[in-house]
């Protein structure tokens, strides 16, 4: 396969992964927070169930129709959405970073090219890691390059034995 063809694939590949990444954060997001806020729903209707004005009746409980709990989906919404755009398209561009070096330079050069690149990123994605997580950079950083090249290998593994038994 010529790098110009791997390009096209990887792009068709950034996409799906993007799209993929937007909908696993979207999901997941509005699934944790909306369960959070049923649960604060139920928490709240019980504490209220419990207590007794002086005319000895039961307050009205709070609904998922109750204008508020709208406005708070709706802000859950928007915000899982925002956070998917974001993911999604921070996806697509470290996969066409990695995929620029196979149509700006020469074929023999461009694959090592992604390689260092990918390995780069990867470095310092887990230095950031490790800076946030208040721990070592170095170490987050080496075990990300690790994890990472674990990754790869085993994908080349997966994707070679699938070859073998498509071609049989």
């Amino acid at each position: 396969m010529i790098p110009v063809q791997i390009f096209a694939t990887g792009v068709g590949g950034a996409v799906a992964g993007a799209l993929s990444v937007f909908a696993a954060v979207y999901l997941s997001e509005t699934h944790e927070k909306k369960t959070q806020l049923l649960e604060a729903i139920t928490r709240t209707n019980r504490q209220r169930s419990r207590q007794t004005n002086g005319s000895k009746k039961k307050p009205v409980p709070i609904t998922t129709e109750h204008p508020k709990v709208h406005r708070l989906v709706g802000k859950i919404n928007r915000r899982a959405l925002g956070s998917g755009i974001v993911t999604a398209i921070t996806s697509a561009l470290a996969s066409l970073v990695l995929l620029f070096p196979l149509v700006l330079f020469p074929e023999t050069y461009a694959v090592t090219a992604s390689i260092v690149i990918g390995v780069m990123m990867l470095f310092l994605l887990g230095a950031f890691r490790g800076i946030t997580l208040k721990q070592s950079a170095a170490k987050s950083a080496m075990k990300m390059v690790v994890l990472g090249i674990l990754v790869v290998l085993a994908s080349k593994l997966l994707g070679s034995y699938v070859l073998k038994l498509v071609t049989k």
